[in-house]
């Protein structure tokens, strides 16, 4: 009984030594290819078996495998996989090269490419470029009056040709304006003035507004989008377009506003308006102005403003003019 146990434990014991003298270590380091430097994180597996490790924060890395052929797999994502025959090598350095065709799978949102409603969870306001010229306008900002839901388009001034202010989240901020990100063809503009845009090449124009617009293009979306895309070289007949427009600046004179033709200036006995030296003013010729300011008794109540011109102080209606 007792040799039989002997035997036994013989057995096992020489099994054990057999299967540790059949296994063999690996060492290496994974760098990259460009600049070779250590690549932590890579993953290498005996090819065909479950038995792998990865390299450390330098890239260096050992496996411990079977006394066996075979191959090692080195994977990383954003590196081309790269397979190494053992054979007898007890020390494989690898270079991995970046794969390029990982650029295929990068999703670009919000620059440049129309957006696709079916695609998105939020509202996208899309106006085609032919809905545009239908607006009596001279710039894109007022062609948009009205065809955006809860969007303020105002004007700054009255001045035709003004820029416009352009709304769409409503006042959010303090001291960093209101002004929406304005983009064409995927290019962000400097400023937000849309005046300087001739409309007859916009082809579409696309608003996002609320948070949604700041999910798409990060915190500077956060006042609202207006994508603008310029129109593009199609296949099939050509057609020409010829369109033409005229625009003209007046005044409304109504009531006939003026300068005043009297004044209550300090004057000499000749009618002559004196100034600062109680001298006569002269004009200069090459300069056009005066040699010197003019005398106004502002805080006499009984200065009246009722003396003609025609001396040496000439009339303008600059109102007129």
């Amino acid at each position: 009984m007792k040799k039989n146990l002997l035997l036994s434990f013989l057995f096992f014991c020489g099994v054990v030594f057999s299967t540790i003298a059949q296994d063999k270590k690996i060492t290496g380091k994974v760098t990259a290819a460009e600049d070779g430097s250590g690549l932590p994180g890579v993953s290498i597996q005996l090819k065909g078996t479950a038995k792998g490790v990865q390299t450390d924060v330098n890239g260096a890395y050992s496996i411990t495998i079977p006394q066996s052929d075979g191959k090692l797999v080195y994977s990383f994502i954003g590196f081309d996989t790269k397979e190494i025959e053992i054979g007898s090598k007890s020390v494989i350095n690898v270079a991995l090269l970046t794969d390029t065709k990982i650029l295929s799978e990068v999703v670009v949102t919000g620059t440049g490419s129309a957006i696709s409603k079916k695609d998105l969870a939020f509202d996208v306001q899309a106006i085609s470029g032919k809905n545009l010229p239908n607006v009596p306008s001279n710039s894109i900002d007022q062609a948009l009056i009205g065809k955006i839901a809860g969007a303020q388009i105002s004007s700054t001034g009255g001045m035709p040709g003004q820029p416009v202010n352009i709304v769409l989240r409503g006042i959010n901020t303090i001291n960093r304006g209101t002004n929406p990100m304005i983009l064409i063809d995927g290019v962000q503009m400097g400023a937000t003035d849309l005046n300087s845009i001739d409309m007859t090449m916009i082809d579409r124009v696309e608003v996002i507004q609320g948070a949604a617009a700041g999910t798409v293009y990060g915190a500077q979306g956060a006042n609202g989008v207006i994508q603008l895309f310029t129109k593009k070289g199609k296949s099939g007949k050509i057609n020409i377009d010829i369109s033409s427009g005229i625009t003209n600046s007046t005044y409304l004179n109504i009531g006939n506003v003026r300068k005043a033709d009297k004044f209550g200036f300090v004057t000499d006995a000749s009618g002559n308006v004196i100034g600062g030296s109680n001298k006569p003013l002269a004009l200069d010729p090459e300069l056009g102005s005066y040699s010197e300011n003019l005398q106004f008794a502002s805080t006499d109540p009984t200065v009246l403003i009722n003396k003609p011109y025609g001396t040496n102080l000439k009339y303008y209606d600059h109102f007129k003019e």
